[in-house]
């Protein structure tokens, strides 16, 4: 256990000249109130109250620290906050690479509708449509720049001559966008370094045991394996001179192999996900030396639970275990409950005529809150097995159990379509708590067809006395899913007509898999024989049932030249728009609660 000792020698804000403090450990929690004093200790102990330098050197005149009583340079010590850490864009030291920029978006521009990624690069779009409206271009032409190639009268060296020569085809998330210049950069170095090597090689693809130096991907795979993240980059990156062909996409972990039909964009990431992220590329950028100290200022203020306990993992594996002394503030109580049992505490107490005091505390004094927290994130830790908990639970206070689960991320619709199937008139204050009262079933979600599939699915799940579960996919391509349960022998063959509602059941458990019942006037987009298979639960309404909705702006998708339909716009609100619609306007959902009534043995 290191000792690390601190000496101020002149006035600091709340501490005085001649302060002097001890801490003791590896890894060192600092807590206290706000205006304690927490972030000027670490100020202190990082030589941030009047720093020089010398030849280069940081030299601080006012404090000094030690580590087992040698006296060390404060270049030796690294301090991250959580006002640094979330400036993303910059936490890898690489210059951003203007070649292959002009490249990418003459490849975007002249693909027409075929955009490798549209939406997320809005802002580098409307750069290109101001310099083109600029150059004389009518953005008002025949052809439309944002739906069509526009550049048929112009060159490819002609475009690129009217982009300025720092311009830059950046995505709108500059997270993504630091990720993508660091395998750009990684990728452009590795053939120049081959061809220094007399390989010649230019282009290709490139797999990580012949790359002359360990390649950002496989550091970050390295990252998330340790955070038990079930994502991953590929390991081959293919080079297109001048750009990266692909740009840069995490995929998901499926049997422990990645999932090519389940991409996840970048941008996606949570904040807490970016966070901690972007901080272990910057510090393992940094080539931290043993005996280093690393000072972390409430870097935890995005993270929640699960990440805490990762990132713990994450600090012993890549810094503790190899000799660095970590010291980080916090104000979370998660953050104390969840440390590694060799932790250190102290806690840190403003006097208003003296220096603050820190003093350390023993693990006893933070006994219950550990083992409160322990217990509780164990619980949520297996959502499966939560969600089926809280099933029970919710089984005991209303006796039979019956669920419906849908694929959708909102369920509201549904609730909406029954309420007003059975005359009632909620409000969107009110749709939950009517549901509730009047309902003899739940809905939840599952958020996307391959939850729902895999839930159903799942060899664990086992028959229950009372307790009866219907699944409900979409009739798009998420009849995939359904089908793909006959795989599994203990499923039935379809039953069921399609405008009734197609099923499947689970032999020997009451759990039901059912397909959206398709009415009349959505034949053509729906049905097993159908090439193409588009049908959500939003169109069980009428186009001029639609229209009401969206009076003034009704979207539309062409699914052939002669069929076009419907485009729900924004999903989360639709529900709340719907609420206009009177109970005639929701005859179509009546195939499908009966279907779900028959299965959940509900009786009219």
């Amino acid at each position: 256990m290191k000792k690390i000792r601190v000496k101020l020698n002149r006035d600091f804000k709340q501490f005085h000249s001649g302060y002097e403090t001890e801490l003791h450990g590896n890894l060192i929690i600092l807590s206290g109130v706000n205006g304690s004093g927490k972030s000027q200790f670490m100020q202190i102990l990082s030589g941030n109250t009047g720093v020089r330098s010398t030849n280069g050197q940081k030299v601080s005149m006012d404090s000094e620290v030690s580590i087992d009583d040698e006296k060390i340079s404060f270049d030796l010590i690294s301090k991250r906050s959580f006002i640094d850490n979330i400036r993303i864009e910059n936490f890898a030291h690489s210059a951003t690479p203007s070649i292959g920029h002009k490249e990418q978006a003459w490849k975007h521009f002249s693909n027409g509708q075929n955009w490798v990624h549209p939406p997320d690069y809005k802002k580098s779009k409307q750069i290109i449509m101001d310099i083109f409206i600029k150059a004389g271009f009518d953005p008002h032409a025949k052809f439309d720049p944002w739906t069509s190639s526009p550049f048929n009268k112009i060159s490819k060296q002609e475009f690129e001559k009217l982009l300025p020569d720092d311009f830059i085809w950046r995505n709108d998330d500059p997270f993504s966008n630091t990720i993508a210049d660091l395998f750009y950069e990684s990728a452009a170095k590795r053939i120049m370094l081959q061809a220094e090597h007399g390989s010649g090689k230019r282009e290709g693809l490139f797999d990580n045991q012949s790359f002359l130096e360990t390649a950002p991907w496989t550091i970050l795979n390295h990252v998330f394996e340790t955070l038990k993240f079930n994502y991953r980059f590929k390991t081959d990156m293919e080079f297109l001179m001048p750009h990266l062909k692909e740009a840069p996409t995490l995929y998901t972990l499926v049997d422990g192999r990645l999932n090519e039909l389940l991409p996840r964009e970048l941008s996606e990431l949570s904040d807490g996900e970016k966070t901690i992220i972007s901080f272990t590329f910057a510090l393992l950028n940094e080539k931290l030396l043993p005996d280093k100290i690393l000072l972390l200022d409430e870097i935890d203020n995005t993270l929640n639970p699960s990440l805490i306990e990762a990132f713990f993992s994450l600090l012993d594996e890549y810094f503790i275990k190899n000799g660095l002394i970590v010291i980080m503030t916090t104000h979370s109580p998660a953050t104390i409950s969840l440390a590694p049992d060799y932790a250190s505490f102290y806690e840190i107490f403003r006097q208003d005529n003296a220096s603050p005091l820190i003093k350390p505390v023993g693990r006893e004094e933070y006994e219950e809150l550990r083992i409160a927290n322990k217990e509780f994130y164990a619980k949520i830790e297996s959502s499966e097995n939560r969600i089926l908990e809280l099933e029970a639970k919710y089984q005991e206070v209303n006796g039979n159990l019956k669920i419906l689960f849908v694929e959708d991320c909102y369920t509201q619709i549904y609730k909406l379509a029954w309420l007003k199937l059975n005359g009632h008139q909620p409000t969107a204050e009110s749709l939950e708590t009517d549901f509730e009262s009047n309902a003899d079933f739940r809905i939840y979600s599952k958020g996307n067809k391959d939850n729902l599939y895999g839930y159903l699915n799942n060899p664990s799940m086992q028959e229950c006395e009372n307790q009866r579960i219907v699944g409900l996919f979409d009739f798009d391509d998420a009849y995939d899913c359904f089908e793909r349960l006959k795989k599994n022998k203990s499923w039935s063959e379809i039953q069921g007509t399609e405008n009734e509602g197609l099923y499947r059941i689970r032999t020997g458990n009451d759990i039901f898999a059912l397909v959206l019942p398709v009415p009349e006037h959505r034949k053509a987009i729906a049905g097993k024989d159908q090439k193409v298979k588009c049908f959500e639960v939003e169109l069980l309404f009428t186009d001029e049932q639609i229209k009401k909705i969206y009076p003034n702006d009704c979207a539309t998708e062409t699914i052939t030249p002669d069929l076009v339909i419907p485009k729900i716009k924004n999903k989360e609100d639709f529900w709340k728009k719907a609420l206009i619609l009177d109970q005639n306007d929701f005859c179509a959902f009546k195939a499908l609660f009966d279907r779900i009534n028959m299965l959940l043995d509900i009786e009219d």
